[in-house]
């Protein structure tokens, strides 16, 4: 009788070990597959940043760290962060006192200098200008008039768009001419990096702007020429995808589920997480216990992903319902594990 009893405990048992073995044996081989070429795209982006750094660079890389004035294009250089603090202390002065207090105190990290050179040749038609005689003043009682050698002339002359102020209380008299200048610019800069690699460059461009009558509206009066530009930066790869932000796209996993109340005390599928945010994810797949209906269904739940020291482990645990294609009960609650493929 106890030979019976243990033999259908056995061949109880050992079909759900069976499927547990085969889920884990699949499980296994995804995440190594998930870590093995993810892994292998970082240290390829890790080599590639750290040729990059030691300037072993191709000629297009030449390109695009060299100097173009005419692009308008600054002459780059990819440095490490701790070159990078120490040129920016290098540069400080007494008038960065006030914005060294304000980065400290909101933990400002430091991630590019950049210090560019501009000529900006213009030439001004009309504006407004007054020439008149000054009038001498009459003289005291008892004072004779002595006639000046030559008259006082005062001179004034302001350009169309009110920039140039030229003032001369005496245009006979050198060095009393006073020269009042109110220029508006606009700095445009852009930023560009490489899609596959480490390497950035900046386009700076400086143009003088005038005030249209439209409040907030501005014309573009001249451009400047770039003269001479360098921009130094720090960029190296992120370790892994990023956790913040909102991402779609599917990402697939193997699946080993649970329900309260079931005969099955496993089920086995396929899983795709659809949304991200952070850590945590929606999913939705299908499982069976390949025994019954009421065991074979959809999956919907929500993941999280643990990380240790910032890398994402390669597996996920979950929470929703499992909807069965058969039985009493349509919908379960479910419990998951579920193992990253790719």
């Amino acid at each position: 009788m106890m030979p019976i009893l243990l033999f259908s405990l056995l061949k109880k048992l050992i079909k759900p070990l069976g499927f547990l073995l085969l889920a884990l044996c699949f499980a296994a081989g995804g995440a190594y597959l998930y870590h093995r070429y993810r892994d292998a795209d970082w240290e390829r982006r890790e080599a590639e940043y750290q040729r990059q750094l030691s300037g072993k660079l191709t000629d297009s890389e030449k390109e695009i760290e060299a100097l173009n004035t005419q692009l308008g294009v600054a002459r780059s250089q990819l440095v490490t962060q701790d070159s990078l603090d120490e040129k920016y202390k290098a540069l400080l002065t007494a008038q960065d006192a006030a914005f060294e207090q304000f980065r400290r105190e909101h933990a400002l990290a430091l991630k590019s200098i950049s210090n560019s050179i501009f000529a900006l040749q213009q030439q001004t038609q009309g504006g407004t200008e007054t020439a008149h005689e000054v009038t001498p003043p009459p003289p005291e009682p008892g004072q004779s008039a002595t006639p000046a050698a030559r008259p006082v002339i005062t001179y004034e002359y302001t350009d169309a768009q009110g920039r140039f102020h030229l003032s001369d209380p005496d245009i006979w008299v050198q060095g009393d001419e006073v020269l009042q200048m109110k220029q508006l610019f606009r700095v445009k800069g852009t930023v560009l990096q490489q899609v596959d690699g480490s390497l950035m460059t900046e386009r700076v461009q400086l143009v003088e702007v005038a005030p249209e009558e439209k409040a907030g509206q501005y014309r573009q009066l001249a451009e400047a020429s770039l003269v001479d530009a360098d921009f130094t930066y720090t960029n190296a790869p992120v370790e892994g995808p990023p956790r913040g932000g909102l991402r779609f796209g599917p990402s697939w996993m193997a699946t080993l589920g649970t329900s309260f109340r079931s005969d099955a005390l496993l089920r086995v599928g396929g899983s795709a997480r659809l949304v991200r945010l952070g850590g945590f994810g929606l999913a939705t797949g299908l499982s069976s216990d390949f025994e019954s209906w009421e065991g074979t269904g959809g999956d919907a739940f929500l993941t999280y992903t643990p990380s240790i020291r910032g890398r994402e482990l390669g597996l996920a645990v979950g929470g929703g319902v499992h909807l069965p294609l058969g039985g009493t009960t349509r919908v379960r609650p479910n419990l998951t594990l579920n193992f990253v493929v790719y």
